[in-house]
Order: C-alpha cells, then sequence, then structure tokens
C-alpha cells in the first residue's frame, strides 16, 4: 500500500496557488486503482509525490508524509533512489523524459546496473521483459526512430525490469493503439502489483480496475450527444504511390476545410506520415499540394501554409512564458494589429482553452494536457492552410477534448484543412469527416 498523508504541495515558495492542499489519497496493496480527473488538476503532480520525484527534485511540499506499507509503515523520504525503486517506479506521460540511452538494451543494463544487478543475470532479465511485452524486434533499433507508442512500450519494459512492488502509470498508453494498450493492462494485471494508473480513457480499463478515484470529482463522460459534421468540397492535398522507409501508404485525398483522422496501430508510420508532409522526410511517390509537388517546393513556402503541432509538444514552444508564446504566433501572422489588438487577440485564444491563469507560467511548468493544448492555440493562430495535429487529445479530459475539437471544427468550417492522429476511437468517429486506417490500408 502506499499513501499520502494531508498534503499540500506548491511549485514556488512564495507561490499563493497550491496544486494540492490538505490532500490524503491511498493506493490499496495488489489492486489496479485509476485516478481521474480534468487535466491541470494535479494528478501528474500527485503522482510525482508518490514516487517520491518531488518534492526531491522539484516544488515545495508544505506539509504531509507519504507512507509505503509493507509489512511496515515506511516514510518514503527516508528512501534513498536505489531504495525506493524497490518499492515504487513510475513510467512518465512523455516517455523521452525517462530515457537515459540510446536504445532500450543500453537502458535496460543501465537501470539494472543502477539497482546493482549481478551481471550474469542482466542479459537473462532482458529478454524475459521484452519478450513479456512482445518487443524484442525493438531492443537495438534507436529511441529516435522509433513511434510514441513503440517508447511507451520500451519505457513499460523498463519499470518491469526493476520488479517494483507499486507501479505508477501517469497516462501510459496515450500514445498506443487500443489492442496493444489492453494486452499490456493485462499483463500487468496477472503481475499482481500495487498499481495507480493515471487516465481519462477508463474504457481501455474495464474488467482489469479495482477502484476508480477522481481528484476534482469530475465524472466520465462519452461523445454520443455530440453533433455530426457535414461533408466538404474540393481537394487541396492529394497523396499518390506514397513509401516512406518502407511504410507505404494508400492513396489518399483532404478536402479543403475538412477534418481527417489518422488511426492504426502503434508504429504503423502516423507520425512519419505528418513529417514527410512537411519535407522532413524523403519519400518516393506523389504529395501534390494545390496541383504542386512538395518535392518542387522549397520548405520555407511548405511551413508557411502547413503547421504542426508534434507529438511533444514541449519540443516546439519558443517563448518564455505561456502569454509570449501565443503572442509570438500572433505577432508573427497577424503584423497589421496594432499592440493591443494583438494582447486581446492572445488572452481571447488562452481562455479558450482556460489558460489565461497560466499566462505568467513557463509552458514547460504546466501540465502535459495543457502544454498540448498551448501548442494547438499557437497554431491556430496562425493563418496556414493545412494544420498537422499529432494526437491532438492525448492527455485532456472529456471537457478538454470537446473545446480543442470544437475549435478545430470552426477553424476548418472557416476553410483551415485539419489532418490529425488519434488512438481515440470514439474521437475520431465523432470529430472527423473521414477516417483513414493506415494499418488496414482502407479509408471509410
Amino acid at each position: 500500500m502506499i499513501s499520502a498523508k494531508n498534503i499540500t504541495f506548491k511549485y514556488f515558495k512564495n507561490s499563493t496557488r497550491t496544486i494540492l492542499e490538505n490532500f490524503n489519497f491511498t493506493v490499496p496493496k495488489n489492486q489496479i486503482t485509476i485516478l481521474a480527473g480534468k487535466s491541470g488538476s494535479g494528478k501528474s503532480t500527485l503522482a510525482y509525490i508518490l514516487a517520491g520525484l518531488y518534492p526531491e527534485n522539484g516544488g515545495v511540499l508544505t506539509s504531509g508524509e507519504i507512507y509505503i506499507d509493507d509489512n511496515e509503515l515506511i516514510n518514503i523520504k527516508t528512501l534513498n533512489p536505489s531504495q525506493r525503486v524497490k518499492y515504487v517506479a513510475m513510467m512518465f506521460q512523455n516517455p523521452d523524459l525517462q530515457f537515459c540511452m540510446s536504445n532500450l538494451e543500453n537502458e535496460l543494463y543501465f537501470c539494472l546496473e543502477n539497482i546493482k544487478t549481478p551481471e550474469n543475470l542482466i542479459p537473462e532479465i532482458t529478454k524475459d521483459v521484452v519478450n513479456t511485452i512482445g518487443i524484442a524486434h525493438l531492443l537495438k533499433r534507436s529511441f529516435f526512430s522509433m513511434s510514441g507508442g513503440e517508447k511507451q512500450k520500451c519505457a513499460l519494459c523498463c519499470i518491469l525490469a526493476l520488479k517494483s512492488k507499486c507501479l505508477i502509470l501517469d497516462e501510459a498508453f496515450a500514445n498506443i493503439d487500443t489492442q496493444s494498450s489492453k494486452e499490456i493492462i493485462s499483463i500487468i494485471k496477472k503481475l499482481n502489483l500495487t498499481v495507480l494508473a493515471i487516465d481519462h480513457n477508463l474504457e481501455l480499463w474495464d474488467g482489469y480496475y479495482d477502484n476508480i478515484l477522481s481528484i476534482d470529482g469530475s465524472s466520465h463522460q462519452n461523445f454520443n450527444s455530440l453533433p455530426r459534421l457535414n461533408q466538404t468540397g474540393e481537394a487541396i492535398l492529394k497523396i499518390e504511390n506514397l513509401s516512406v522507409k518502407n511504410i507505404h501508404y494508400p492513396d489518399m485525398q483532404f478536402e479543403k476545410g475538412s477534418i481527417t483522422a489518422i488511426v492504426g496501430k502503434s508504429g504503423c508510420g502516423k507520425t512519419t506520415f505528418f513529417k514527410t508532409l512537411i519535407k522532413q522526410n524523403k519519400y518516393k511517390g506523389s504529395i501534390n499540394y494545390l496541383g504542386k509537388e512538395i518535392k518542387k517546393t522549397r520548405k520555407k513556402q511548405v511551413f508557411s501554409r502547413c503547421g504542426i503541432v508534434f507529438q511533444n509538444p514541449s519540443n516546439q514552444f519558443l517563448a518564455l512564458n505561456v502569454f509570449d508564446e501565443i503572442m509570438f504566433s500572433v505577432n508573427r501572422w497577424h503584423k497589421k494589429l496594432d499592440k493591443a489588438a494583438k494582447t486581446e487577440k492572445t488572452l481571447a485564444l488562452l481562455k479558450i482553452f482556460g489558460l489565461e491563469k497560466y499566462k505568467k507560467y513557463s509552458p514547460y511548468m504546466l501540465s502535459q494536457g495543457q502544454q498540448r493544448r498551448l501548442a494547438v492555440l499557437s497554431m491556430i493562430a496562425s493563418e496556414q492552410e493545412i494544420l498537422l495535429l499529432d494526437e491532438p487529445t492525448y492527455g485532456q479530459d472529456y471537457e478538454n477534448i470537446c473545446a480543442i475539437m470544437a475549435l478545430l471544427l470552426e477553424k476548418a468550417q472557416a476553410g483551415l484543412t485539419i489532418i490529425f492522429s488519434t488512438h481515440n476511437e470514439h474521437v475520431a468517429e465523432k470529430f472527423s469527416h473521414k477516417v483513414i486506417n493506415l494499418k488496414e490500408r482502407e479509408i471509410s
């Protein structure tokens, strides 16, 4: 069992805003507990505190203690990192923050050496965990060449190798397809660990969890009450005989003002497709934008017409605070506005996603869900004609998914062509004019 007693936490010593206040929480032993709540409500912060990462590596714990009950009550602050990992380990929302080495094999060796595993046992443990997750083929591949879903599976392998008694998952399956997610959840269930899973997609855990708790009293909702979209007109982008890095794509076309969802299993080529559309990958075949092949178009011209929100939005932030991040785009794309009008537009955009109160925060101090909304706003502020979004609803609660997609629909109705990838089947079906399944190589 792991429990939080009277936790009060804030990020800065002199800050008046507390993230958690007099908070009590218990994860029962050998059970799977789901922690739900709105994006930005403090779920990831709580996970970091329970894992012992906060306040050791950031923030201020003004009151409270974390205890582990393993036949005796242990205060987590009395444990050093190598002792702590025997009891609790965490899988981050963004796997790039977790890796220290260049590939999975080296990462597993690094993890096992850090807990003083006998050298002769390391190859056997490595083989066992990659076979358990089913990713032996990824063992020597560079992390840089992997999809987000493949990276998450590698991160889980490292957690399993450490053999911790309590496992904390922070949106661990957001970048993994539904089938693979359920396979991994089934494995976790059989391990009989104490599990805390932070997740907005509760349906993934049906039949596996023991408890569902909400950090803010919010409830799970579905998308059945939302309106369906209407079809659109002329083609703006055509894809024919496209082949990238041994991935062969179906022929596709995207109409002006349309919203298209790209789905498929982790590693099927969704992110690679997006990078190819902005000339980041060499390719065979044809990518035709308004009658012109983009091979013959300069990258600067491509970026002036096509914007992208990456799977990890923190890779694209340019400013020191949230307000300036949006103002940067407003300044670039709305040069004719005066300073007052630009400020008004920036604040109006932030208000759409409830980010105005964080305007002085560094983008890196936001939750993963808030960072994603900020990145979407930054691109929405532009006057580009095509917008690519790699998992735009990952890490979002129901209300914010609806807010993001409603804004995208508004922009599509004004003529913006939107292509987004997702593992959320409900979002794909409800918020797009068509769904392209890369795995099945068919358009529905």
